[in-house]
């Protein structure tokens, strides 16, 4: 069978694509730091929704309920095919919506106004992608595709709250290691194509940085505002964030983003571009000025940020107990454990160092591998000419989980739209999507399950 012909016929219709999509954002799947507190049955009305939509996929996978809501889909292939299984995941939860009168229409419509933008909470952070995925499979199994290897999909509901005391996403590596699953190829969100300097560049993430909540406490016997001591245990908790700032750590270039600056040297002019070229022989400008960009300090530096404090409840009490809580992302190679001894080394006298979450950066995914090599076929032949930049993701996704079950280091960050200047608001009010790049993201997953395990 002719399967590169049949492609070539297969009928992408955009406007039914938009129509699921709109549908999947009608369902208010938010994720929530308590497990117990999340709206089940949202997540179950989505559920139900994706097996209205999606007949064909649902008839042809076997379908398992992983947690409380996670979503896993295996299709079983011919075998013919030596290449391990292929998995794309998303996520189906989205963050809190916010204050309503701030969105220009309901964040859970789903409204497509004159200009083709679709509206809605979780348009662009991630039901895009779980639509792509899934109106791909279903023209597949339409054509009579049949996968020589096998295929699985992978939705948690909690990775919005980098999976909290319950990860889906974990609980689904579990379940994969139950049936001694080995994957192959793993696809999550973000990435995607976009335009430099008039020409196309495709941006996959083969890693990202890891993530921790450190909290850091003082405690103080308290008492009346109108008799304090030298300092208040708020005092020195604030005295502990101007130090945690001023002991940054150090700024160092990591394989990835050596590899990322250079792929960015050809679209970057002047001196920059020249330092890119080469970034470890012009290391000593270049950090100076990666220092003073906020996107490109991230590249280059474990980061701590100082995002909350409490001392006490009223005015004129001093606080029996103060704290503060930093948000840091690590570059690869640092680790939890060796950020709290450089915690604990620095802080005042008396103020207590704890791990409230986290997880050390995941591993570093090959560019040579046998999953990448045919990401980049699929777009070349969709993109001739165009220009590949791997890079390091600064923020997290459930992807880092899959890593544990992926022997061949081919776990990507990529999504298969052409960016749009008409989309955005991911986390905020007002997120919106361009929908005449929808098609295109359905376009790459056909293509990609075709073209894996050839």
């Amino acid at each position: 069978m002719n399967k590169t012909k049949e492609i070539k016929t297969m009928t992408l219709n955009n406007d039914l694509f938009v129509k699921h999509l709109q549908g999947m954002v009608q369902f208010p799947t938010v994720s929530s730091v308590d497990p117990d507190k999340i709206n089940k049955q949202a997540f179950l009305d989505f559920h139900k929704y994706l097996e209205e939509t999606y007949p064909l996929v649902h008839k042809t996978f076997e379908k398992t309920i992983v947690g409380r809501v996670g979503l896993l889909y295996h299709w079983k292939g011919t075998g013919k095919s030596k290449s391990l299984p292929l998995l794309l995941t998303a996520h189906q939860d989205v963050v809190p919506e916010g204050d309503h009168s701030m969105w220009k229409y309901p964040p859970y419509v789903g409204t497509l106004d004159e200009d083709g933008i679709l509206w809605g909470r979780g348009v662009t952070d991630s039901k895009c992608n779980i639509q792509a995925y899934m109106d791909a499979l279903e023209l597949l199994i339409a054509d009579g595709f049949v996968p020589d290897y096998d295929l699985y999909l992978a939705f948690g509901y909690n990775e919005e709250i980098m999976g909290g005391p319950e990860a889906a996403a974990g609980l689904i590596v579990e379940e994969l290691k139950r049936r001694n699953v080995d994957l192959g190829l793993v696809i999550d969100e973000c990435g995607g194509i976009s335009e430099k300097n008039g020409k196309l560049v495709a941006e996959i993430f083969p890693c990202e940085k890891g993530y921790g909540d450190f909290e850091f406490t003082m405690e103080d016997k308290g008492g009346h505002a109108a008799s304090p001591g030298h300092h208040s245990s708020l005092g020195i908790i604030g005295k502990t964030a101007c130090i945690l700032e001023e002991n940054l750590f150090p700024q160092t270039l990591t394989a990835p983003v050596i590899q990322q600056f250079k792929a960015l040297a050809p679209f970057t002019e002047g001196p920059l571009g020249e330092m890119y070229a080469d970034p470890e022989k012009h290391w000593d400008m270049l950090k100076l000025i990666c220092a003073e960009n906020r996107q490109l300090n991230a590249l280059t530096r474990t980061t701590t940020a100082v995002t909350m404090a409490k001392g006490s409840d009223q005015a004129n009490i001093l606080p029996e107990k103060a704290s503060l809580i930093i948000n840091t992302r690590l570059l690869p190679g640092e680790t939890l454990d060796n950020m709290m001894k450089y915690f604990e080394s620095i802080v005042p006298e008396g103020v207590k160092v704890r791990l409230v979450k986290g997880h050390n950066p995941p591993a570093i995914s090959s560019t040579e591998s046998e999953g990448y090599l045919t990401i980049k076929k699929v777009i070349e032949e969709k993109y001739p000419g165009i220009t590949f930049i791997p890079a390091m993701l600064t923020g997290g996704t459930d992807s880092r989980f899959y890593c544990d079950v992926c022997s061949t280091k081919s776990v990507y960050r990529f999504t298969g739209m052409r960016h749009s200047g008409k989309t955005g608001g991911a986390h905020q009010v007002n997120e919106h999507i361009d929908t005449s790049i929808i098609s295109d993201n359905v376009d790459f997953y056909i293509k990609l399950i075709m073209a894996y395990g050839k």
